[in-house]
């Protein structure tokens, strides 16, 4: 059991006690850590309680009764007293600090764990600038709260009742002043408080939204350059900021009534406490010092009451980014592991096996979390034999994509099931299955990294002659020498510095270092000029050799070059043979053909 599964009872209630309860798993190890902070705030608030007494001393010994040795003394006793609360301080800062970026760098590396476990299901019901915001703005939040505000908090709530009681010893009288203004100062902030938990949530989804704009239109940018549609993305994007501002703004609003509120009425009280105290001293019913050090524990109250009202503020933030945080360590759509899988089966001895049945699609029904209604695979009864070639065909949405996805086992069956060997993926472990695929997409990932670190993506163990063979087989060799730094040259983000037919054969190069028995192609070529891909079919030849390959065709050389052509028609295999007898025989495969394969440029 994941020790994430104990937030699952926290979700929905995120105050400051269930937040921490969300992430005690990671602070827990750094209790001695935090137990030192703690008597380092116990240490400062001691100081401050301390001073006042000082101060009384001050007045009274150094002050009142004009002795320098007096004085002398009251003042190296305050300046006692201040290099400790300095001490305490610094030690405060400087642990605290330390537990906090270290939590937040643990839980950023657990969120992104957890992350990469979900289905591609989950994915595709998030938005990516969410998750961005999740990991950046929410997480970044916790942390300032967990350096900051929590000690703070600590640290104030230790001189609100020690300075209450400080204040007692000094005046019972002018005590009932104090107590008065408390409930005056609870009472805005129980109210104004729910309202700016609530505020704050609504400010945190705005500024996620402005994520999910700034992501969209970057990762898009192309398109919104060629289609002329930068003015309108920016008004999308004005409309958002406008929006998070909104929210922000009433959420400062409310936070600045609780401030304002809390300041008058505390500071009020401080005044009129000045005014009985001075008529007491003028009474002689209390001394200067006394006086002196009671406005001092008087104000060392009001101000701790001022500053947990504005922690209370951030707190109500703290609880929206927590439940967020914790919404997606709580997530739990991911595909079952077997409890004892099966290896993936080994490969004939010798070359009997080739030719044999190897991947069988029986009888497979599939749809789509977000389109229940709608198969995407309809009764779909195949079998694949080891070493064959091929071609999937069919118009957009026939399914054709879903089938590598299945293979994959990025997504499971509603019906049916996929054996490779005569074994059910379901009883593989799903990374030994995954390793044993390649795939080249239609347009390959790249990284902003350097080339060989991205065709080592493929097998990053292997050694750097691997992945210059590699290189050589995708025809990619001429190209990258002459790129400035040859392998360690950094593409840019996504590849952009290099040609598509470029990132293809990286591609290709990165699926050739794997050498794994199954081979996926998915439009591999589709996006390519005539001469990008004379040489990525070259190199995509030399990749599929001695490989099961499936490939969704979308030119007539990677069509006529199969062994088998499928022919894919809503979730259905309507026709199978090769390109010369589907011509004659299916109505479908020759429209297609006659549309996509004859008009092109092969």
């Amino acid at each position: 059991m994941s020790e994430h599964t104990e937030h699952n009872t926290n979700k929905g209630h995120t105050g400051v006690l269930a937040s921490v309860r969300i992430f005690w798993p990671w602070i827990r190890p750094h209790r001695k850590h935090i137990l030192l902070a703690m008597l380092s705030i116990l240490l400062v608030a001691v100081a401050l309680l301390s001073l006042g007494r000082g101060i009384a001393h001050l007045v009274d010994s150094g002050f009142g009764n004009g002795d320098n040795q007096h004085l002398n003394q009251a003042v190296l006793i305050c300046v006692g007293i201040t290099f400790f609360l300095a001490l305490g301080s610094y030690l405060r800062t400087v642990l605290i600090n330390r537990v906090a970026e270290r939590v937040i760098a643990d839980i950023r590396k657990a969120m992104y764990r957890h992350m990469m476990s979900l289905s591609t299901a989950w994915f595709e019901e998030k938005r990516t600038g969410d998750l961005i915001s999740t990991f950046s703005t929410d997480t970044t939040m916790i942390q300032s709260i967990l350096a900051s505000s929590m000690s703070m908090a600590a640290r104030n709530i230790i001189l609100l009742f020690g300075g209450l009681i400080m204040v007692i010893l000094t005046s019972p009288k002018l005590t009932l002043v104090i107590l008065g203004v408390v409930p005056l100062v609870v009472i805005p902030l129980v109210v104004v408080g729910r309202m700016l938990r609530r505020q704050s949530r609504i400010a945190q989804d705005r500024i996620a939204d402005l994520s999910v704009e700034v992501e969209e239109s970057l990762s898009a940018i192309d398109d919104v350059l060629a289609f002329s549609r930068g003015e309108a993305m920016i008004k999308r994007f004005d409309a958002a900021a406008e929006a998070s501002f909104t929210a922000s703004r009433q959420r400062i609003l409310l936070r600045g009534i609780m401030s304002g509120m809390v300041i008058f009425l505390v500071f009020a009280a401080i005044t009129f406490i000045l005014w009985l105290g001075g008529l007491d001293l003028l009474k002689g019913e209390i001394s200067a010092g006394e006086l002196s050090a009671f406005v001092f524990y008087a104000a060392l109250v009001a101000t701790s009451v001022g500053a947990l009202s504005d922690i209370g503020g951030e707190w109500q933030r703290l609880g929206g980014a927590a439940e967020r945080i914790a919404d997606l360590l709580t997530q739990s759509n991911r595909l079952n592991e077997p409890q004892t899988p099966i290896s993936f089966p080994a490969p004939p001895s010798s070359s009997s096996g080739k030719g044999e049945d190897y991947i069988h699609f029986e009888n497979l029904r599939f749809s789509y979390p977000a389109r229940q209604n709608q198969r995407s695979l309809d009764g779909i009864d195949v079998a694949i034999r080891r070493g064959e070639n091929i071609a999937i065909v069919g118009e957009s949405g026939a399914g054709k994509t879903t089938i590598l996805k299945m293979l994959l086992r990025l997504y499971d069956p509603d019906e049916g099931r996929i054996a490779i060997g005569g074994v059910d993926l379901k009883e593989m472990g799903i990374a030994d299955l995954r390793r044993h695929i390649a795939v080249v997409p239609q347009m390959a990932s790249l990284f902003s990294s350097s080339v060989y670190d991205n065709i080592s993506f493929g097998l990053p163990d292997a050694p750097r002659e691997a992945v210059y063979k590699a290189a050589s087989e995708a025809f990619a060799e001429d190209f990258i020498s002459a790129l400035p730094l040859g392998y360690d040259t950094m593409i840019g983000e996504k590849g952009i510095q290099l040609s598509a037919g470029q990132r293809q054969r990286i591609a290709i190069a990165r699926a050739l270092l794997r050498d794994a028995p199954i081979l996926l192609l998915d439009e591999a070529t589709s996006s390519l000029d005539s001469a990008s891909e004379q040489k990525v079919q070259a190199a995509l030849a030399r990749l599929m050799e001695n490989r099961t390959t499936i490939a969704i065709a979308h030119r007539l050389s990677t069509v006529i070059s199969a062994d088998r052509i499928l022919v894919m028609d809503n979730g259905k295999i309507a026709a199978t043979g090769d390109h010369e007898t589907l011509l004659a025989t299916s109505p479908l495969y020759h429209h297609l053909a006659s549309l996509q394969f004859m008009t092109g440029s092969d």
